[in-house]
């Protein structure tokens, strides 16, 4: 039995596909005339109505790109499964693609071995997930035209930013009832931040267009488990203080800044007590000081009176 992928391993991985797609186009020039004959003989023995003809010329030129060893596999392989669980689904109408998909496969290998490269990353895409990838796909797409366009009038390529708004915003409802932690809501996500990240060039068509970010902000979530959570009825929070960790942190600072004065008065009373004491100390100093100054000043007073009267006489 194939391998089912899940909503997670793809989803995620949906930003890259853009440049991987660009690589895949550009390869594809005219139709190899070494690929075609191994292509009619895979679309013989699968479907005999040569619809899968040109899908396999484009899997094995781009097989050849992977083999470039600069180029990255990995990306290509998720990127290459993608684009044949599309092409399987397209075909095969019915409800399960299994049986359509494993014969695509392993006849595919049968004729091209190649393929085994990419063999820990061919995985069965479940109808529904396919469906919204190829949606949000088709997003990056049409946005990437928007932005590359030259000139966005006669490029005639701004009616792809309705397009894209329409598609993002029919999941609004899905990603903020409850779903915002999906797989499929995360993709969106990214998919706002690609815009986000353009959003000058996006907006040459519409100024006031905007992709709204369906993401629950942390602080909601997390006070939408504190309210939910039971263990936490027997200490409800200051009203004054909404959140414990404000009070705490306001506390905390109100107690340093007493520290702070406190420390302050103390240092001031210290500087205070050392200038007395040091006065105290230099007292006796100072006044023997003065008392010996204001003797030899009376002698010197003395001596130049004695000089001035005989110098008279």
């Amino acid at each position: 039995m194939m391998d089912h992928s899940t909503g997670k391993e793809y989803y995620q991985y949906l930003s890259s596909f853009l440049s991987c797609k660009k690589d895949f186009d550009q390869i594809i020039i005219h139709k190899d005339r070494d690929i075609l004959p191994k292509c009619n003989t895979f679309d013989s023995q699968i479907s005999g109505n040569h619809v899968f003809v040109d899908p396999c010329q484009r899997i094995i030129k781009y097989l050849k790109l992977m083999q470039n060893g600069s180029y990255n596999k990995i990306d290509g392989c998720r990127y290459l499964n993608f684009y044949i669980n599309e092409q399987v689904n397209s075909t095969y109408r019915n409800p399960s693609t299994e049986v359509p998909y494993k014969t695509f496969i392993e006849t595919f290998r049968s004729n091209y071995s190649d393929l085994n490269i990419c063999k820990d990353h061919l995985k069965l895409i479940p109808k529904e997930i396919i469906g919204n990838m190829k949606k949000i796909y088709n997003m990056y797409i049409k946005l990437d035209k928007v932005i590359n366009a030259t000139d966005i009038e006669n490029d005639n390529v701004c009616s792809n930013v309705d397009e894209c708004y329409k598609t993002y915003m029919s999941y609004e409802s899905d990603c903020k009832e409850g779903g915002h932690n999906s797989e499929l809501c995360n993709a969106l996500e990214k998919f706002h931040d690609y815009f986000l990240l353009y959003s000058n060039l996006v907006m040459r068509c519409k100024d006031d267009i905007t992709f709204p970010s369906f993401k629950v902000p942390p602080e909601e979530a997390h006070d939408s488990d504190e309210s939910d959570d039971p263990g936490d009825s027997h200490s409800p929070p200051d009203p004054q203080h909404p959140h414990g960790h404000s009070y705490t942190a306001d506390s905390l600072e109100m107690r340093d800044s007493v520290v702070e004065e406190d420390s302050g008065v103390k240092s001031s009373n210290s500087k205070t007590a050392t200038a007395i004491s040091t006065t105290l100390l230099l007292f006796p100093t100072l006044f023997t000081l003065y008392k010996v100054c204001k003797e030899f000043l009376s002698k010197q007073k003395s001596g130049v009176q004695i000089i001035i009267i005989y110098i008279q006489n």
